[in-house]
């Protein structure tokens, strides 16, 4: 991402961080959640928070489907079950691209060992949100759309060297490196122009 692109982000952080609840999360989804909106990603994880005193959750429940539904995007609230916290953890994704990512034969090979009904989009989005109940479930780089591959050995040794810069997901294998440089600059991209399109409101 070029400083420019950085640059414009920050801004927009700056333009959106005094507006209401509600239009700040409206912004902050079409921003960081542009990827899957545009149809490029399967799914995006996006948090929710500003301060404490802001029950995020309950502005979420009351407009997402108005914002999304349009747009053919689902959305599933991952701290459904939190006490102590207003923080709304959701993810937003598309049916049939999430459906894709799951079913190739790697991905399976996770999930099955991670006890996912595999093969039914809808049990395994219900398993999801039923590990987040307890713990943060690393499988979920499978449901981000990130190769499953790099999913795995984050997996199986969380020490292993990143071989590129922090970004969308952690890279272990030199045969991703090129493709990956290439997904997180059009993921970027289209964040990028979401909050560009929104300064100029």
């Amino acid at each position: 991402m070029t400083n420019k692109s950085v640059n414009i982000i920050q801004i927009f952080m700056e333009h959106i961080k005094n507006s209401d609840t509600e239009n700040f999360i409206r912004n902050i989804l079409f921003c960081f959640g542009a990827p899957t909106i545009k149809g490029l990603k399967a799914a995006c994880l996006i948090n929710f928070r500003r301060n404490q005193d802001e029950d995020m959750r309950t502005i979420w429940k009351l407009n997402a489907s108005k914002w999304l539904d349009s747009l053919g995007v689902e959305w599933l609230l991952l701290n459904e079950h939190e006490k102590f916290n207003n923080n709304a953890l959701v993810m937003i994704y598309r049916r049939e691209l999430l459906s894709r990512a799951l079913t190739c034969k790697k991905a399976c090979e996770i999930l099955e060992r991670q006890g996912y009904p595999v093969n039914n989009l809808d049990s395994c989005l219900k398993c999801l949100c039923e590990k987040f109940c307890s713990s943060f479930p690393h499988e979920i780089g499978l449901f981000l759309d990130y190769p499953p591959d790099d999913v795995k050995c984050f997996m199986e040794n969380k020490r292993a060297k990143n071989l590129l810069k922090p970004s969308y997901w952690k890279v272990y294998t030199n045969s991703n490196i090129k493709k990956a440089r290439r997904t997180y600059r059009k993921y970027k991209r289209a964040e990028y122009d979401a909050a560009r399109m929104i300064l100029s409101l």
